[in-house]
């Protein structure tokens, strides 16, 4: 976010912007116990879609997911990867219950929303795939559509949902991303720098938005950057945000040895930190907000390819990620 430059004044004008700044510093500031303290749940889902992705039991998940113990007990649920349309809504219809409020699917088209920025265009071939479920009404939706993109992203309509909760009267501020994949479609680095062009995009809009330094401004989602790496503290200053007081549970939100859905499709593949629920800089914040890996376990599924079985017993590839402060 650019400094505005000081520039010499007469000395009229010098008190009058003194006593000015006076005023802002004795201003009521909202205090840590003033600010809604909110649990929110990240998940990537991995319901790609069914044409292309036939065999990886998305209906059942879509079943499943709703009745975990991880997905129960929230304020604010941010998905990624809920890119089949029908095993998507039957996610979200079956969450109804006890999360009422929900935007549409980032990119699937602009029905639904309040505005959509961007590079939005009806004829990608696949939605961005995040959405927004809340206990809470959800007084105003946008989406934005990331500009840039590389490997199999560029196929995909991926961006951000913008959503303005009402929490017993007072103003929250969600969004929910999934940012580039580090691809081999993409060149040497470029996934990265398609990564903070995105993160910029989110900071730039939030700036916009002129939200009052008082209200919270949650970023949530698959931000595809390990928590370990030194492309973390680019994100933070990318995005404008402020990262978790602290992380707990599983060490790897992304775990390519104990996951069983990631094990097989990427064995290679190191396990990494992926999935973040932070704050914007700047804004009002609870204390001791917490990022919480859960290493979850399903009852095992089966599913069939060429006549040969396979099964599973993890509802993703990703683990989910419990985000609340500390009680």
């Amino acid at each position: 976010m650019p400094l505005t430059a000081l520039r010499r004044t007469s000395g009229v004008t010098l008190s009058a912007a003194l006593a000015a700044v006076t005023l802002i510093a004795n201003a009521p500031q909202a205090s840590a116990a003033d600010v809604p303290s909110l649990r929110v749940l990240t998940y990537n889902t991995f319901l790609m879609s069914k044409n292309l992705y036939p065999n990886w039991g998305q209906d059942h998940r879509a079943a499943e997911i709703p009745k975990a113990s991880f997905f129960q007990g929230h304020d604010v649920v941010v998905l990624q990867e809920a890119f089949d349309n029908s095993a998507s809504d039957a996610l979200a219809r079956n969450a109804s219950t006890q999360y009422p409020y929900r935007t549409p699917v980032v990119g699937r088209s602009k029905s639904g929303w309040d505005a959509t920025g961007g590079a939005y265009s009806a004829t990608t071939p696949e939605d961005g795939g995040v959405t927004v479920l809340s206990k809470w009404p959800i007084v105003r939706k946008e989406q934005y559509i990331y500009k840039d993109a590389c490997g199999s992203d560029w196929w995909s309509n991926k961006g951000f949902v913008y959503a303005e909760l009402n929490v017993n009267g007072t103003k929250v501020h969600v969004v929910g991303t999934h940012a580039q994949s580090t691809d081999s479609g993409c060149k040497a680095g470029e996934a990265a720098q398609m990564r903070s062009r995105q993160f910029k995009q989110i900071d730039a809009f939030l700036d916009a938005k002129n939200i009052p330094a008082s209200e919270q401004v949650i970023v949530a989602g698959d931000m595809n950057v390990d928590s370990r790496s030194p492309e973390y503290a680019s994100m933070l200053a990318d995005a404008g945000l402020t990262g978790a007081d602290a992380r707990t549970g599983h060490a790897y939100s992304f775990d390519t040895q104990d996951n069983s859905i990631a094990a097989d499709r990427y064995p290679d593949d190191p396990r990494e930190d992926l999935d973040h629920v932070l704050h914007r800089a700047g804004h009002a914040k609870p204390a001791g907000w917490t990022n919480e890996v859960v290493k979850e376990q399903s009852a095992p599924w089966t599913v069939s390819s060429w006549g040969t079985d396979y099964t599973y017993t993890n509802l993703s590839d990703h683990y989910p990620l419990i985000a609340s402060a500390a009680r």
